[in-house]
């Protein structure tokens, strides 16, 4: 079991909260004395009787009770682990810690990006979840200074009370704290999905460098006031781990002045940019909602491997003026940053899909 309806309910108000009480008492009662009228259950729960007419009529119900309804039309209430859109499910969850969120006010779920083919896809994600009706609530918003971002925002209230009571991030992210889900820390399977679509939002790719010998820095970065950074230091420190048991090393967590705002930080992690790790991010990390992210990488591994490979010819003609000696095949790993494994796999020039 992920979430019940009383999850649902406590993202309600108290107000509303007892309103569902109230109603599930006079149900209770209703089913066992099938006779009482309303104006007598009233009597029986402490309550107006104008509210249990209502409720005998169908004509009005709490508003968290409707929500529940929906969702238990759609089969997301109760929500277990063995529920076919699940994986979908979380992916949305997880650019709510990305580039996308839910809105202070709960008015709708959205997600933002560069790549309009993004967007759409979330969008698609959204209705397969709820439904094709759920389109209705759907629109998708071009912006930017010179328009060259779009943005799906869904303002269907159930979708938002629904990945509320899962644990999305409600609001600016910059001045709240961001807490991972256990239940999501707690499940390898969870965790892939969540991630990555939190890496396709937030992992910067990088490119080869202008000396054309390295790659530029790989990682993942966040802005938020500085009262925020221990909670931002634990978030960083759950990606370590997961990244960790996909064997891919993010080792540095460093942080710096905010260049536009003095009271935000930027804190980054850093991923080890070593041929295998790279190679190993490659192959272990799935990036959700960003296929330029994906093709950016791909491309700039390839090119990487161009130039290992011509590093590698260079050095091993090279000859040392102290020994008079070609360098050494160990000597030029080292140098390289290259084990035995990802030397084999440059000499032979082995498409990047092969590795393993």
């Amino acid at each position: 079991m992920i979430i019940t309806e009383q999850d649902i309910i406590k993202t309600y108000d108290q107000k509303q909260q007892e309103q569902c009480r109230l109603y599930y008492q006079y149900k209770k009662i209703k089913q066992e004395n099938p006779s009482f009228g309303y104006k007598r259950i009233s009597k029986l729960i402490g309550h107006p009787y104008g509210k249990t007419r209502w409720w005998h009529t169908k004509k009005q119900i709490p508003v968290p009770i409707q929500t529940i309804i929906y969702l238990k039309e759609k089969g997301l209430i109760p929500l277990t682990e063995d529920n076919c859109k699940l994986p979908l499910i979380i992916k949305v969850l997880g650019t709510t810690f990305g580039d996308g969120g839910i809105f202070k006010n709960l008015n709708a779920i959205f997600l933002s990006s560069s790549e309009l083919d993004s967007v759409e896809e979330f969008g698609k994600d959204i209705k397969q979840i709820f439904g094709n009706e759920i389109e209705f609530n759907s629109r998708i918003i071009e912006g930017g200074e010179y328009g060259h971002s779009w943005c799906y925002q869904n303002t269907n209230r159930s979708v938002t009370r629904l990945f509320q009571a899962l644990g999305a991030h409600i609001g600016r992210k910059s001045v709240s704290k961001m807490i991972i889900p256990k239940w999501i820390i707690q499940n390898e399977m969870f965790s892939d999905f969540f991630f990555s679509s939190l890496f396709g939002n937030e992992i910067g790719i990088p490119k080869i460098h202008k000396d054309n010998n390295r790659t530029d820095s790989l990682d993942f970065g966040l802005v938020c006031d500085k009262k925020f950074y221990k909670n931002r230091r634990r978030f960083l420190n759950y990606i370590q781990n997961y990244l960790k048991n996909k064997n891919v090393k993010a080792d540095k967590i460093y942080s710096m002045q905010h260049k536009e705002d003095k009271k935000k930080l930027l804190i980054r992690l850093a991923i080890n940019l070593n041929f295998d790790n790279l190679m190993n991010f490659y192959k272990n990390i799935n990036l959700s909602y960003s296929n330029k992210k994906t093709e950016k990488l791909t491309k700039t591994i390839k090119e990487l491997q161009k130039v290992k490979l011509r590093r590698f010819n260079k050095l091993s003609t090279t000859t040392n003026k102290l020994t008079k000696r070609n360098y050494s095949e160990e000597w030029i790993k080292h140098n390289l940053r290259l084990t035995d494994k990802s030397l084999s796999f440059i000499l032979n020039q082995k498409p990047v899909e092969q590795w393993n």
